[in-house]
C-alpha cells in the first residue's frame, strides 16, 4: 500500500506515517508492506483525493480541508470552528469522531455525497495550532488585516477572508518561495516542530502561537475502496489499531516535541515568539459564526454535521469544559506564575 503524503520527508507527520506503516508491518507479520512517500513524489498535492479515487495511489495522506474544493464541509472533520466556541478541543473531537457518529457522517460525505471512492482512516492530530510566522508585528486584528497571509483550504481560509485578512491558501513546497519574493508576509503551517524543518524560521523573525483558525486539526489516510475491500477482516482491523496507534503516539510527539521546538526558536535563532492577540480570536470567532451560518444555509449535508457537532458539544461541554478550566487554573497558580515570579 503506497501512501503519498502532504507534507515532506523531513516533517514530524511523515515521521509518524513512517511508524503507522513499521506497526502494520509487525503486527501483519509482513503480509502488509507500507511505502510513504513525500509531497509530490508520484502526483501534486492537490491531487491525491482523485488518485487514490482513481486508484493511481492505493493510499494518500493529507488533511480533509485538503478536498474542501470538493465539498466545504469536508472542513469540519478536521479543523471546525465549532469546538473553540463550544469550549471543547482535540480529545473531543476525536470522542465526537469515534462515539459521537462524525466518522460515519464523513465516509457518507464521501461517499454517498462526493462519490469518492475511498475509505478515511484518521491517524494524526495536530491541532491548536499557531497563528503562524510574520515578518512584522500583529498587535491586534487591524494589523492583521494588512498583512500578505498565507492560510490553509477549507473554512480556516474562508474565516480569515470574512475577518477581512487578505488570505490565501498555498501548499507547504511554495509557502518559503513566496515568502522570499515578497508575494506573503506572513503564513501559517503545522506547528513549531513540523515549520522549523521547512525553514520558516530563516525567513521571518516573529512566530505567534495558538489560534482557534486550527485549534483542531486531524491528517487522514485515505485508502482506495477497491484495494481496501479485498484486504482480509484483520489487515483491516490492523490499519485501523495502527492508526489508533499512531494518534496517540502523534499527541505525545507533539507535547513535547514542540515545547522543545519553541525553546530552540527563542534561544538558539532569536526569534520573537508571542501569544496570539485577544482581539485575533475575537475577529476570527465573530467571522467564523457568520461563514457557519451561511454555509449552513446554504448545503443541507455542512448544516447535518454543524448540528451533529453542537448537540454533542451541548452534551459534552458542561463537564469537559470544567476539566479544562481547572486545568488551566491549576498550571497557572501552581506553575507558570511561581516560574514566571524567579
Amino acid at each position: 500500500m503506497r501512501i503519498q503524503a502532504a507534507v515532506p520527508s523531513g516533517a514530524m507527520s511523515f515521521e509518524m506515517l513512517e511508524a503507522f506503516a513499521r506497526r502494520v508491518d509487525v503486527m501483519s507479520e509482513g503480509r502488509l508492506k507500507v511505502q510513504v512517500f513525500g509531497a509530490g513524489a508520484i502526483v501534486p498535492s492537490p491531487q491525491i483525493l482523485d488518485s487514490v479515487h482513481r486508484g493511481i495511489l492505493e493510499a494518500g495522506f493529507a488533511w480533509p480541508q485538503y478536498w474542501s474544493g470538493k465539498h466545504p464541509a469536508t472542513s469540519l472533520f478536521s479543523n471546525t470552528p465549532i469546538w473553540p466556541m463550544a469550549g471543547l478541543d482535540q480529545l473531543t473531537h476525536f470522542a465526537w469522531m469515534y462515539k459521537g457518529g462524525g466518522l460515519e457522517l464523513y465516509h457518507e460525505l464521501l461517499q454517498n455525497v462526493m462519490g469518492v471512492n475511498v475509505v478515511s482512516v484518521f491517524v494524526t492530530p495536530s491541532g491548536w495550532q499557531p497563528l503562524g510566522w510574520f515578518k512584522v508585528p500583529v498587535e491586534n486584528m487591524k494589523q492583521f488585516q494588512r498583512i500578505k497571509y498565507r492560510s490553509p483550504p477549507g473554512l480556516a481560509g474562508e474565516i480569515f477572508k470574512e475577518a477581512g485578512v487578505s488570505a490565501v491558501f498555498l501548499p507547504g513546497e511554495e509557502i518559503i518561495p513566496a515568502a522570499d519574493r515578497g508575494v506573503i508576509d506572513g503564513a501559517e503551517w503545522i506547528n513549531p516542530v513540523e515549520d522549523i524543518a521547512f525553514g520558516f524560521h530563516q525567513t521571518f523573525k516573529r512566530y505567534y502561537l495558538a489560534s482557534i483558525h486550527q485549534f483542531i486539526d486531524v491528517g487522514e489516510i485515505v485508502i482506495n475502496r477497491g484495494f481496501w475491500n479485498k484486504l482480509p477482516k484483520d489487515l483491516q482491523e490492523i490499519v485501523r489499531t495502527a492508526a489508533m496507534a499512531t494518534i496517540v503516539d502523534t499527541f505525545a510527539n507533539d507535547i513535547v516535541r514542540n515545547a522543545e521546538t519553541i525553546k530552540t526558536l527563542r534561544e538558539k535563532h532569536g526569534i520573537t515568539v508571542s501569544p496570539t492577540p485577544s482581539d485575533v480570536h475575537a475577529g476570527l470567532m465573530q467571522a467564523a459564526g457568520r461563514v457557519l451560518e451561511r454555509r449552513s444555509r446554504e448545503d443541507a449535508f455542512f448544516k447535518k454535521v454543524v448540528d451533529s457537532q453542537r448537540n454533542f458539544a451541548l452534551t459534552v461541554a458542561p463537564w469537559w469544559g470544567e476539566v479544562l478550566r481547572i486545568y488551566f487554573s491549576l498550571s497557572e497558580n501552581a506553575v507558570i506564575r511561581p516560574q514566571a515570579s524567579k
